[in-house]
């Protein structure tokens, strides 16, 4: 079972979790209470989740569009013209 999992990057996964254990285990030690601890696990993992490898980002990335013909004549097809 544990065969088939691979990780790509153990250094970024090593990165992301210290960015998710570190600050929620120094919470959960300073203040004891559960209160203040579900909420610095999810302000973390949306930092953790932010973190990337290389110098280019794969997300919303807009793509290049100069091959596309744009086919339409304008008109939006609300006032009324069949055609």
């Amino acid at each position: 079972m544990l065969g088939s999992l691979s990780i790509d990057n153990p250094r970024l996964t090593i990165a992301r979790l210290l960015i998710v254990a570190l600050p929620t285990y120094a919470v959960a030690g300073f203040t004891e209470k559960i209160f203040y601890i579900v909420p610095t696990i999810a302000m973390s993992l949306m930092v953790a989740n932010a973190v990337e490898s290389g110098t280019t980002s794969n997300r919303n990335r807009i793509e290049d569009e100069a091959g596309v013909a744009d086919e339409s004549d304008g008109s939006d097809g609300i006032d009324g013209e069949v055609g």
